[in-house]
């Protein structure tokens, strides 16, 4: 993960409902920095999918809100460790205990400072996205180091 990169606040989110297209394109430009480069970045298939199942909610005439946005966001986020059954399970047990302004800011209290969030299951799951990046940071590091 880059040093210098910041997920948006609930408040930094677009406000106004976004069409399929400008949901994809801001929500591949927040978690690119975070992209491993093996990751495919979210694409229309996807989210519908997410839709189809059950996993984000369905968009209101066609356009997508922050909460929305913001579950697009921590889903593209934790894809690369766990998979998607897993974060929609984590997100809908975490759904039922608070919002997700509050859940969405624990999370990105937490990767963008460090700072503990209450919940456990945030806590843990920032880790292990965080100690995913530095590992795969750390082997692309020897890699270059160690010109074949």
């Amino acid at each position: 993960m880059k040093p210098c990169f910041s997920y948006p606040k609930w408040k930094e989110i677009p406000s106004i409902d976004l069409y399929l297209d400008q949901v994809l394109l801001y929500v591949n430009q927040v978690c690119e920095p975070i992209s491993s480069g093996t990751e495919k970045s979210l694409t229309a298939s996807m989210v519908n999918n997410y839709v189809k199942h059950g996993y984000l909610p369905k968009p209101d005439k066609k356009k997508y809100q922050r909460q929305q946005i913001a579950r697009l966001i921590a889903i593209t986020t934790l894809k690369s460790v766990f998979s998607i059954q897993e974060i929609a399970q984590t997100l809908n047990t975490l759904q039922t205990e608070t919002n997700s302004e509050q859940l969405y800011n624990a999370f990105v209290d937490y990767m963008n400072e460090g700072i503990d969030p209450e919940n456990a299951i945030i806590q843990t799951s920032c880790q292990t996205i965080k100690l995913y990046h530095q590992t795969l940071d750390l082997i692309l590091t020897k890699e270059e180091g160690n010109p074949r």
